[in-house]
């Protein structure tokens, strides 16, 4: 090499083999190589005439140019060397941890330029590039890989053009994926419709079916949400609604909710309702997929926007997006290591969500709101946050007939809704794979019996155990309707992992008092008074335990009345609702004062049950015949059985 491509040291520069553009392998049938045919029908496309004229004269050029991923980089430069073989071509693909930055090249770019030769910069991100090629660029260029380019690769590759007509999917396919299309004596038919099937591989790799958006009632606002972007999709398709108004409506969002509510699973939906491909990923994915050094994270992460970018129309989703850790919870070591990480996520975020990169969704999926840094979901950013609940019975209904695929078509599955409450898509999605088992293992079809068994399982409890259950439940649903808190939602006895029976309350939007914090913990501790009037005062282990238990939620909620919610006599605030915990265990005063209080509610409760006797026993009697109660029937029995004290 010459004194003036000295730079190949640097890492920045073409390698010797792409600097003295190696012959192109021989194509079979007489044809020219697939890969060249891709590449150069890709910069043809790139190439404004008056570029590609001053290319090919003696004027000076500088030009940065972007292709849609690090597979593209050799090429486009190889590609470019057959254009013009006097060019100065920097060539980086992010894989070298020194030479591959904005800083590095600077010095050869300056004296290459200075000296009359023509520059040209290839990476998949400019933020690769020498800054001062940047400065000095007199063109950017954004090489695609959309249908026409592809249309053009395969007529000069068999020398016909290919059917007329979108290839699905095209978009999810990198360089290498491409050319592997390209396949020996393969006419323009058979190319596009291998093209076409390995797009809509990448692009839904899994086969499961889809609901409609529209069917999809079990998702609740996040429907709504969808089918407006939807609206508002079409619109911009049509060419009657700018992008940037698309994106102002809401394109970009974080879905939030527990684990199993199908918040990945309606990403998929609402790809499929736009018509759009979706590239799922994660920042757990980015580390296994690469290097998982400090520049390698931050090159995968910058792939995946320009794959994204290089796909539009797409979605993008980051799932479990709080694996990108919150800065100001960094320590020093920490730190220093994330910070570049979640600074270029949200550089690129901020490309990938503006106008000027139309057609990209960006979405984000978490279990856990209160660990997404702030800077994520700022309005320009990630800046929906779509809440995930449980759904209603409608909306169980509706998961279960997707799940059943056509099967128990004409049966009623409403006791299915009813008793899948507090259940996510997820566990009716289980239920219907168990009911599926036991028919199968009993030998014939599956029938409606099937389901309710997998949704609610009797529980293999001796008579005696079962009455304390029934008769525990039942006192919660009865010191709820007395105090008029909260919505009964239903009652059921089951035999499930966490406990052998569950009373679901739904809470009633209201500003909260002192009042409405002591009835919903009275109603907390109907319980263990059930039990406490049924059985002579003799009280079982049921109340306790875990974290979730009734005398851990009814001692955390009087401990936040007293420590931060200036309702218990003091306004000074001393903590959250956990610093309030966990001053139970440390204070014995504080400790004193909230025992005070819920043994004063303990005992209301036990009044109150006392003096709804009958309609306790009501309750539990039905219970244990039937095992589940929905929200009328309990109220029928109660109002059927209640005091004359409490009817007037």
């Amino acid at each position: 090499m010459n004194s003036e491509n000295d730079a190949a040291a640097d890492g920045g520069y073409m390698d010797e083999e792409l600097q003295e553009a190696p012959a192109e392998p021989e194509a079979p049938l007489g044809r020219v190589e697939a890969s060249r045919c891709l590449a150069d029908a890709a910069l043809a496309a790139a190439l404004a005439p008056e570029v590609a004229a001053r290319l090919g004269g003696a004027e000076q050029i500088a030009l940065t140019v972007r292709v849609p991923s690090a597979e593209w980089v050799k090429p486009i430069g190889a590609a470019f060397r057959r254009l013009e073989s006097q060019l100065e071509i920097i060539a980086r693909d992010g894989s070298s941890r020194s030479g591959h930055k904005s800083d590095a090249g600077n010095e050869e770019v300056g004296r290459h330029l200075s000296r009359g030769r023509s520059v040209v910069g290839i990476a998949h991100s400019v933020a690769l590039l020498p800054r001062a090629l940047i400065a000095a660029a007199d063109a950017a260029l954004e090489v695609k890989s959309d249908a026409a380019v592809v249309g053009t690769a395969i007529a000069r590759h068999v020398g016909a053009p290919p059917p007329d007509g979108p290839i699905e999917g095209l978009g999810s396919l990198d360089f290498n994926d491409l050319v592997s299309a390209f396949r020996p004596g393969s006419d323009a038919p058979e190319i596009v419709e291998r093209l076409r099937l390995a797009g809509k591989r990448m692009c839904s790799p899994r086969s499961d079916r889809l609901p409609r958006l529209l069917d999809a009632v079990e998702y609740g606002p996040a429907r709504e949400w969808g089918l407006a972007l939807g609206f508002d999709f079409s619109e911009w398709r049509a060419g009657r609604l700018a992008w940037r108004d698309v994106g102002g409506a809401g394109a970009n969002a974080v879905f939030v909710g527990e684990s199993g509510l199908g918040k990945t699973f309606f990403a998929r939906v609402l790809a499929a309702h736009l018509g759009i491909p979706l590239i799922a990923t994660s920042i757990a994915e980015t580390f296994a997929s690469s290097a998982g050094y400090l520049d390698s994270v931050i090159k995968a992460i910058r792939e995946t926007f320009a794959r994204a970018e290089a796909s539009a129309p797409c979605a993008l989703l980051w799932d479990e997006i709080d694996a990108l850790p919150m800065r100001a919870s960094l320590d020093g070591r920490s730190s220093s290591w994330w910070t570049p990480v979640v600074t270029e996520f949200l550089t690129l975020l901020d490309s990938a969500v503006s106008s000027e990169r139309v057609g990209v969704c960006v979405w984000a999926a978490t279990n856990y709101e209160n660990r997404l840094d702030p800077a994520l979901i700022r309005p320009g950013r990630l800046e929906r946050v779509i809440r995930f609940a449980p759904p209603g019975p409608e909306g169980l209904v509706s998961v279960a007939r997707h799940h059943l695929d056509g099967e128990l078509a004409q049966a009623d599955l409403s006791d299915v809704g009813r008793l899948g409450i507090g259940r996510g898509p997820a566990g009716i999605a289980a239920a219907v794979k168990e009911a599926r088992r036991a028919a199968r293992h009993a030998g014939r079809a599956l029938v409606l019996d099937d389901l309710v068994e997998a949704l609610a399982p009797r529980a293999d409890v001796d008579p005696t155990t079962l009455a304390r259950v029934c008769g525990h439940e039942a006192g919660h649903a009865v010191v709820a309707l007395a105090l008029e808190v909260d919505e009964i939602v239903a009652v059921d006895v089951i035999g499930t992992a966490d406990s052998l029976g569950r009373t679901m309350m739904r809470g009633r939007e209201a500003v909260e008092t002192r009042a409405t914090i002591e009835d919903r913990v009275t109603a907390r501790l109907g319980g263990r008074a059930a039990e406490k009037v049924l059985f002579d005062g003799d009280c079982s282990a049921n109340s306790g335990g875990g974290e979730t238990s009734d005398l851990a939620m009814a001692s955390k909620a009087i401990a936040a009345l007293h420590f931060s919610e200036g309702l218990g006599g003091g306004l000074v605030y001393l903590g959250d609702d956990e610093a309030a915990a966990s001053m139970l265990r440390l204070d014995a005063r504080f400790r004193a004062t909230v025992e005070a209080d819920l043994v004063r509610l303990h005992d209301r409760a036990v009044a109150i049950l006392r003096r709804e006797r009958r309609a306790l026993e009501a309750i539990a009697a039905a219970l244990a015949d039937r095992r589940h109660l929905g929200a009328d029937e309990i109220r029928r029995l109660f109002d059927a059985n209640r005091s004359r004290t409490l009817r007037e």
